[in-house]
């Protein structure tokens, strides 16, 4: 899978330490059920950073609030705005920021919600980094490792999460 193999180069780039989540839906159904997906990241082991790419942001995040997760930081990529919006959730996204160190990365004009309408949805303070596009591709492995590496330091163990 494509969101697979980029999360790998990512983790790559980051550290040799990592672990790529799989979700168990995979490969028989590819729509992941989010709360059994959410209850399975919450039993991994802690980690110094969390990385998630699109609907792994609303695993990592409901992991976090109800399964127990816990990592000195997480990184979310393209989170999707729009979809929490329309079900009533925006509300996670301040509740990240609040809980526990959180990088929020995001297209200018990402089809599942732009840079602009998640800078509307966090707090003031939040850590947030604008990059270009509008494809809700995040395949610059290596420009995003330094974005990330700049924020939170070089990381020991890295659990990277997918999206479907």
């Amino acid at each position: 899978m494509v969101t697979e193999a980029r999360m790998a180069a990512l983790a790559g780039a980051l550290t040799d330490d990592a672990a790529v989540h799989r979700y168990a839906a995979w490969p028989d159904d590819p729509v992941p059920h989010e709360a059994a997906e959410a209850a399975r990241v919450g039993a991994l082991q802690p980690a110094d950073l969390v990385v998630a790419l699109s609907f792994g942001t609303l695993v990592a995040m409901a992991a976090r609030e109800a399964h127990g997760l816990r990592a000195k930081a997480y990184v979310f990529l393209g989170a999707p705005v729009r979809r929490l919006a329309a079900e009533g959730r925006l509300g996670v996204l301040a509740r990240q920021a609040a809980a526990a160190p959180t990088l929020f990365i995001q297209q200018t004009e990402d089809f599942t919600g732009p840079y602009g309408e998640l800078l509307a949805a966090l707090p003031p303070d939040a850590a947030s980094h604008e990059v270009p596009g509008d494809d809700h591709v995040y395949d610059d492995a290596s420009g995003l490792a330094q974005i990330i590496t700049r924020w939170a330091g070089a990381p020991r163990r890295i659990s990277t999460n997918r999206h479907v």
